[in-house]
């Protein structure tokens, strides 16, 4: 008897200490479980708080519908009109003196006066007159495609250009004066003097008889301004 009581009262122990542990594990699940529900509210707070932010597609295809556009109308291509170059050596510098169009034939000839320079020329018409400077003096160019005349006004003693061999005569005479002419194959150039200043008159007429002609008349119409 004595035996069978100390067997019951060896159970009851292991009860009460499966009880003990059980009541313990219960509290730490308890416990386990508050702490993942306040977790999840924690997280469900926080992502509340934090603003949602939207993609924006760019597969979706967009389809634009075109407004009507005023076809330009079309407008005028500008004519230039090409004017004629002075050669190489003629680089005008100062506006162009307008010379009037011609309304007659080609063979017209205007007239052209430089009271500082003191000097007048008629010239064909189918030229254009151009003023400008260089080291000597002044200089006044009749442009034409064919080839250039130019009237040379050298100061303070000065020519347009160096010859050693300079003899004026009055062979060959321009606006009444003696002159030193000198002639190749491709132009004439006639030097002469009058109140102090040095005129070298040019023709380009390269060895063309049509040129030389005008070159000679060109020489004819040029006169001094007294």
């Amino acid at each position: 008897m004595y035996y069978i009581n100390i067997d019951m009262e060896n159970k009851n122990n292991t009860y009460l200490i499966l009880t003990i542990i059980l009541v313990i594990l219960s509290v730490i699940g308890v416990f386990f479980i508050f702490q993942i529900k306040q977790s999840k509210n924690t997280v469900s707070l926080n992502s509340s708080s934090i603003p949602k932010i939207e993609l924006i597609p760019t597969d979706i295809p967009i389809t634009v519908t075109p407004s009507k556009i005023a076809s330009p109308s079309p407008t005028k291509k500008p004519t230039i009109t090409p004017t004629a170059t002075p050669s190489a050596k003629i680089t005008p510098t100062i506006k162009p003196t307008l010379t009037p169009t011609p309304t007659s034939s080609p063979s017209a000839k205007l007239n052209f006066s430089s009271y500082d320079d003191g000097f007048s020329i008629l010239y064909n018409s189918t030229r254009k007159l151009y003023q400008d400077k260089e080291t000597s003096g002044n200089r006044y160019t009749f442009t034409n495609i064919a080839g250039n005349f130019a009237i040379h006004v050298g100061l303070n003693d000065k020519w347009a250009w160096t010859n050693s061999d300079r003899q004026f005569s009055d062979s060959f005479l321009v606006a009444g004066k003696s002159t030193f002419r000198y002639d190749i194959s491709t132009q004439t150039i006639v030097d002469l003097q009058s109140n102090g200043k040095n005129y070298t008159i040019q023709c380009i007429h390269n060895g063309k008889d049509t040129l030389k002609a005008e070159c000679e008349q060109f020489l004819k119409d040029f006169q001094l301004i007294l």
